[in-house]
């Protein structure tokens, strides 16, 4: 087991190093000068940036030699600080990236974390029920309202809630994080937080947990076929018993390999959705650092991304030898 840990943690630091090089080779490339953008934006707003400066701005992120070794020279300046954890200097919102990404990624954690837990406990019940009543009045209902979630975009969908429970009925908060009239303590600050992120929350599991369903109603029905199953059943074993122990845990094998990118999305932020209810999360300021031209922030963002991908993967390979006792970590 350690040594295939071992081995894995290699490879994945050489998966990040190409990405690495993938993602700043893609920025310099790039036709778009985002540095000569942010001088413009800077000139109009009546500041003048001496040529001093322009050069300066342009050596710290090693974009002034535009020659192949000056682009060689600027990406191991660039990896010799990622790897000190140094992302550099935000050029919207003018702190280190690191602290943009550690003070907000934990607002889309508690988000997803609540509407991923809820996305297991509604899809997986369905999956089964689905399958374990394929071609029966129950399964198309199910398959029918699962495809409608999964056909609305999120934008349109998450507007669509807001519209209703919040301006509407006004049970909830439409936008934001908190009640920036009111000075909450305590219980009612949770209660705050409640009325402002259940609709994100709702509009995140409804629209997630269609793909879930449908891997786990095709496990189900593939495992239900199988010849085990069939001796079960003909052991006298209760149905209940049959799809609980026998069938389900065998469609687990499958759904491990969707959980690689489960840790990702748990950290990335919800970018639409954060957008649509102006939650300060990662994805939204992830968004708007993109939209601004912050080539700090997207080198840095890209590469938090990837480094949660690998350890993502690492950990569904893990899991195989919990979940299959036929797989063996060597």
């Amino acid at each position: 087991m350690l040594k295939y840990i071992l081995k894995r943690i290699g490879m994945s630091i050489l998966i990040l190093l190409g990405v690495s090089m993938i993602i700043y080779f893609l920025i310099r490339l790039m036709p778009v000068d985002f540095i000569q953008d942010k001088i413009n934006a800077i000139n109009q707003g009546g500041a003048t940036v001496s040529q001093e400066t322009q050069d300066a701005m342009y050596a710290t992120y090693g974009l002034g030699d535009n020659s192949f070794m000056g682009i060689l020279k600027g990406y191991f300046g660039w990896l010799g600080k990622l790897c000190t954890l140094d992302l550099g200097i935000s050029f919207k919102y003018g702190i280190p990236v690191s602290e943009v990404i550690f003070d907000h990624m934990g607002i889309s954690f508690i988000i997803a974390l609540i509407a991923t837990v809820f996305e297991f406990l509604i899809a997986i019940p369905l999956g089964i029920t689905a399958a374990t009543h394929q071609y029966k009045f129950r399964d198309y209902l199910v398959t029918i309202l699962v495809m409608i979630g999964i056909s609305l975009p999120a934008f349109f969908f998450g507007q669509v809630l807001k519209e209703l429970l919040a301006y509407q009925l006004g049970w909830f908060e439409p936008s934001g994080l908190v009640d920036a009239t009111s000075s909450f303590t305590g219980f009612n600050l949770l209660i705050d937080y409640a009325k402002h992120c259940f609709i994100p929350i709702l509009t995140i599991v409804i629209l997630s947990i269609g793909p879930r369903m449908r891997m786990t109603r095709a496990n189900m029905l593939e495992v239900m076929n199988s010849d085990y199953i069939r001796t079960a059943r003909a052991k006298g074993l209760k149905e209940s018993k049959v799809v609980n122990k026998h069938a389900f845990r065998n469609t687990l094998i499958p759904m491990v390999t969707s959980l690689a990118g489960l840790l990702p999305s748990l950290f990335s932020g919800a970018i639409i959705t954060e957008q649509v209810f102006d939650l300060p999360g990662i994805g939204n300021m992830a968004l708007n650092a993109m939209n601004a031209g912050d080539i700090p922030f997207i080198m840095g963002y890209n590469m938090f991304l990837a480094l949660l991908s690998v350890i993502g993967v690492l950990l569904a390979d893990l899991m195989y030898g919990l979940v299959d006792p036929r797989v063996k970590l060597e």
